[in-house]
């Protein structure tokens, strides 16, 4: 007997934080975007968040500027009208991706390489067993690790169950990406 999970598909959306774009954010986004301290930091903020605006707005069939989120005890916004949307944002650097999947949770996380961080320890501290050698696959790890954990709605410290399935995306040179379903292997389909 098979028992291994049944596929779900997910659409993964990769946008350059690098490209101009409409400006889309709520009251709130906008007085959190004006928190930043540095400009580049803001720039990129705002350009995520109006992508994911833009991005849900398909899905929901709903203007970006009326979409409206709850966040969960850790972090975890959800469209608040109730639809069977999920949905996960992460962005580091120049890039940005975006997970949607149709009633499972859903995680994703992107992460750039940066040279002289050894992601090791912080995953040993995480209690990750079986760490990698490699920088890029500690790197790897740490993304799936987050992806899991955001796909669950938990904390980063708290262990993701173990029917929270991750696997790696392709992602721009440079960067790690992983995505993350809560009962399912994730079949990923990117768009863009």
């Amino acid at each position: 007997m098979d028992t291994s999970p049944v596929e779900i598909c997910v659409e993964i959306w990769t946008i350059s934080l690098r490209e101009e774009r409409g400006i889309i954010l709520s009251a709130e986004e906008a007085e959190r975007a004006a928190r930043f301290r540095f400009e580049e930091d803001r720039v990129r903020w705002t350009r995520a968040h109006s992508a994911l605006r833009q991005v849900l707005a398909e899905y929901a069939r709903q203007p970006e500027a009326e979409l409206s989120f709850e966040i969960g005890a850790h972090g975890k916004p959800s469209l608040r009208e109730g639809r069977q949307i999920e949905f996960s944002l992460s962005h580091a650097g120049d890039w940005a991706m975006i997970a949607v999947s149709h009633g499972v949770p859903v995680g994703v996380d992107i992460e750039r390489a940066r040279r002289g961080i050894d992601m090791g320890p912080l995953l040993q501290r995480l209690g990750e067993l079986n760490i990698p050698e490699s920088g890029d696959a500690k790197l790897t790890a740490w993304t799936r690790r987050e992806a899991r954990s955001k796909a669950q709605g938990g904390a980063l410290f708290d262990a993701p169950a173990e029917d929270v399935y991750a696997i790696s995306l392709e992602a721009p040179e440079g960067y790690a990406a992983s995505v993350a379903l809560v009962g399912f292997t994730p079949r990923v389909v990117y768009r863009r």
